[in-house]
């Protein structure tokens, strides 16, 4: 989550197939009401201090405003717009549309997004349970390109080298045989089990 917020709903179970970008959860709270609201409150602002401080700009040219008092409302605009684009960034990242908020439609739920394609191997929620900002949600497992770090016993170790083509399995997928190229053999021996990492 990058929210702190309780969880409305789960789109996924274990053993789902999912794709980058799928919805896998909503949350809801009225904290993401009250983030909305501010950010109506600022970008309704920008909106005044823009026509203000383009009018300013304007006397200030013509010599009819004052240099202190057009540094003012400059200051003002900038601060607020560094302040909208600073919700807008936030928003997109909850994956809320800004241009919606502008109109006056609040989202009332936000999504969490698959990050990678992959298979669910572990749902950690409960609907209705509140999650904090890191919280981890769900356990997402892609084996397109699986990384494996094995160990290879001692008395083995002649056995494997670079280049070499070899066969394993994982748990998270019983039943079938993965077939992978080692790419680097370890040069140091750990203890307990007297063994060396084979990537």
């Amino acid at each position: 989550a990058i929210f702190g917020a309780n969880i409305q709903s789960i789109e996924v179970i274990e053993g789902d197939d999912v794709r980058k970008g799928q919805v896998l959860a909503y949350l809801s709270h009225p904290n993401i009401t009250q983030f909305q609201s501010e950010y109506l409150d600022a970008y309704s602002q920008l909106e005044y201090l823009k026509k203000n401080y383009e009018r300013q700009e304007r006397l200030y040219k013509e010599e009819v405003a004052s240099g202190k008092g057009f540094e003012q409302v400059k200051a003002d605009y900038l601060s607020t717009q560094g302040k909208v684009a600073s919700h807008e960034s936030q928003l997109r990242q909850l994956g809320l549309n800004p241009k919606q908020i502008q109109e006056g439609k609040f989202y009332d739920r936000i999504p969490v997004v698959a990050p990678i394609e992959g298979s669910i191997t572990a749902v950690e929620i409960k609907t209705g349970q509140y999650v904090s900002a890191e919280k981890d949600l769900f356990e997402i497992v892609n084996t397109h390109h699986i990384h494996a770090d094995l160990m290879v016993f001692e008395k083995d170790v002649y056995k494997v080298e670079k280049g070499q083509m070899v066969e394993f399995e994982v748990k998270t997928i019983p039943g079938k045989v993965l077939s992978a190229e080692i790419f680097s053999v370890g040069k140091i021996f750990e203890e307990d089990p007297k063994a060396v990492h084979v990537h």
